[in-house]
Order: structure tokens, then C-alpha cells, then sequence
């Protein structure tokens, strides 16, 4: 008797303990599985870019690498827009040129990226502003800084963010994305950074989740045990 009393208060208080945030995964779970996740990810927003193919080109590979102050780790030719170009890494940085003449084209202008951003965009949108960061907002956390931002009139407040190294789209963040987030944040409980689900209130609430779960269990057993033939 005093086993299954004892039983049934650890239950009583786990569950009161675990109510709000049981509500929370069961709600958040549901709510971010309810959601596109392209929509999500803000793939509506933007349309992709067409494939180019490169011409025949003999790159003035010299001349690039006598404008770089580090030894290059890699070159890549590829196409930007209808312009083919040279990305070349460093050990610090990533830079543009263009194929043809060799000239440096990183950091990008903004003309530059509010006509490639214009040619991409869908009907219900268009360029609102644009701005050059140089600390990468919350929204975008672990991408490197500068970075463009380009803000969008239309539906869910829509933000573009660009690298102006390469011209590479980093993110694509709207009210929706906004929701899940928040969403995430309450599922994984990480109220800081919102990417980590390996920390001790996530351990002690899913132990407490389980202790409850048992206590249930052995209660359950106790209740049938005594209930007559």
C-alpha cells in the first residue's frame, strides 16, 4: 500500500511538473508537421536560377592570383546571371572575378543585387530595401557576416540575405519560417541559439517525461491487479 501511494504522488507530481511544457512539444510537434516546409524554407519566394551553359573560355588564371594577398586553395568557373566567372578561396576569404577580363567583382553592388534579386522574384513580390550588415542578424545565426539583406514588400514580410562574396542566397526568411522557429524553440527548449538539443533541461524534463510514463505504467498494474474477477 505505501509502494503504490508512494507510486501514485510521484505521478501526481511529475505530471503537474511536465503539463505546460507536454503541451508545448505536443503543439509545436503538431503545428511544425502541419507546415510545408518548402513554404517554410521560403522556396516559394524566389525562382531558381536558369541554367547557363559556360562558353569556351582560357581564364587569365595569373592574373587573378597576382591580385590575391593569400594563396588561392581553390578556383571554380561557373556562371553568374549571363556573366561566367572564377570563385576563388583563400584561406580567408572567398572572392569573384570575371572570367574574361580577370577583374574583381566581390564585394557585389547593391545594383547588382537588387537586379538579380528582382529577376528571381515571384509576381507577389518585389525589392522593398536593401542594406549591407555587417553582424548577421539572429534570424540567419551561423551564417558569416557581411551579408546583404534585402527586404521585400508582399506577403509574410518576406527577407532575402545574400553573401556579397558570391552572390550565393544564404536564407530566405519569412513570417512563416518566424513561427517555426519560435515553434522549434519551444520543442528542443533551447531559448538562446534555438539549435541545440543536447542540453541538461532537455535531459531532466525527457527523464522526467519518462519517470512519469513508468509511475503510469505501475499504477496501471496496481489498479488491474486489485479490480475483482
Amino acid at each position: 500500500m505505501r509502494l503504490q501511494l508512494f507510486f501514485r504522488k510521484l505521478h501526481k507530481w511529475v505530471g503537474l511538473v511536465l503539463v505546460i511544457q507536454l503541451i508545448f512539444w505536443f503543439t509545436s510537434g503538431f503545428l511544425m508537421s502541419y507546415m510545408p516546409i518548402d513554404e517554410v524554407r521560403g522556396n516559394h519566394i524566389l525562382k531558381n536560377p536558369e541554367n547557363k551553359t559556360l562558353p569556351v573560355l582560357s581564364p587569365d588564371y595569373t592574373g587573378i592570383t597576382q591580385q590575391l594577398s593569400d594563396p588561392a586553395l581553390s578556383a571554380t568557373l561557373n556562371m553568374l546571371d549571363n556573366l561566367p566567372v572564377i570563385q576563388v578561396t583563400t584561406i580567408n576569404q572567398t572572392m569573384l572575378f570575371d572570367a574574361i577580363t580577370a577583374k574583381q567583382l566581390s564585394p557585389l553592388s547593391a545594383d547588382w543585387v537588387k537586379t538579380h534579386i528582382s529577376q528571381r522574384l515571384s509576381s507577389k513580390h518585389q525589392v522593398r530595401s536593401l542594406s549591407l550588415l555587417t553582424e548577421t542578424p539572429s534570424e540567419i545565426r551561423g551564417r558569416p557576416a557581411p551579408v546583404w539583406q534585402v527586404k521585400l514588400e508582399g506577403p509574410e514580410n518576406p527577407v532575402v540575405y545574400l553573401s556579397p562574396q558570391t552572390g550565393q542566397v544564404l536564407a530566405t526568411r519569412t513570417d512563416r519560417w518566424r513561427l517555426f522557429d519560435f515553434l522549434w524553440m519551444l520543442h528542443i527548449m533551447d531559448y538562446d541559439e534555438r539549435n541545440d538539443f543536447n542540453h541538461p533541461l532537455l535531459y531532466l524534463t525527457a527523464l522526467a517525461a519518462l519517470m512519469f510514463t513508468i509511475t503510469g505504467v505501475v499504477l496501471l498494474f496496481y489498479t488491474l491487479r486489485k479490480r475483482p474477477a
